[in-house]
């Protein structure tokens, strides 16, 4: 059974629609502000601090003896701050998620007399 020409148009107007709402809904997904952000230099050292201390404080606070190995993949989420999500491989193999909100505020700012 064949469309009538009304009918094939208001098809293609709904397709490309729907088509328009998808491409942008995922480009809004991705561009979210305060939406997190993949961090491809997995190696800058900030980052694996950050994996060590999550890991430290970790050990801390449950008592445990988990080894560092590193960060092997990282997303950043600005806020009042900057939030890093980190997988953290273990020294035995396992792997761990760990959220380290980190907040730079400035404290105070004084002039020297040199």
């Amino acid at each position: 059974m064949a469309m009538a020409p009304g009918q094939y148009r208001l098809f293609l107007f709904m397709f490309a629609t729907i088509l328009l709402l998808i491409d942008f809904s995922t480009a809004a997904e991705e561009n979210t502000p305060g939406g997190y952000i993949v961090i491809k230099d997995i190696n800058d050292p900030h980052v694996q601090e950050l994996g060590e201390f999550a890991v430290t404080v970790h050990n801390i606070q449950a008592g445990t003896k988990l080894n560092f190995l590193k960060v092997i993949y990282v997303e950043t989420q600005v806020v009042n701050g900057i939030n890093y999500k980190l997988v953290i491989e273990l020294l035995h193999g396992a792997f761990y998620e760990a959220v380290v909100y980190e907040k730079r505020q400035l404290s105070s700012i004084n002039p020297l007399n040199v």
